[in-house]
């Protein structure tokens, strides 16, 4: 298998899984005494204006994907800069698994994650996925440094 099937194949695995997640529940928090479900697709389309209700940590969280995204460009750049991005993409997805509490409202009321779903998971993974499939990527397949 060529390089280029290679990262096309790394490149649909990880987004496979990635839309798989965004069908899925992500955390269960406990609001002003409801239990309430989140949907990951809800933390995805509105993880990108967070900071806008005062959600700079959990924007912070969120770059998570715009990071791997930029990584799968460099990648098929031949650029080991995607190696890093893809750690800090997954370094931030995986520390959103130590929070207590996540921002609630836009008041600053917080509310505590009482589990983490399947979705969250599934997020991660795609990231791992990107970021072993990366370092596999170019260990296998020295880039070609350019000036």
């Amino acid at each position: 298998m060529n390089s280029k099937k290679i990262k096309i194949l790394i490149t649909a695995v990880s987004l496979i899984v990635l839309v798989f997640a965004l069908t899925q529940n992500s955390i269960v928090v406990k609001f002003n005494d409801e239990i309430k479900v989140m949907h990951s697709l809800d933390y995805f389309l509105m993880g990108a204006i967070s900071f806008m209700g005062g959600g700079l940590l959990e924007e912070i969280i969120w770059l998570a994907n715009p990071l791997s995204l930029y990584a799968i460009i460099l990648l098929f750049k031949n650029n080991k800069n995607a190696e890093v991005l893809s750690c800090v993409a997954l370094g931030l997805s995986v520390s959103f698994f130590f929070w207590k509490e996540i921002l609630g409202s836009e008041s600053g009321s917080m509310a505590q994650i009482i589990s983490f779903e399947l979705g969250y998971y599934l997020w991660v993974l795609s990231i791992l996925i990107l970021t072993v499939s990366i370092f596999i990527y170019f260990k296998k397949f020295k880039p070609v440094l350019q000036p």
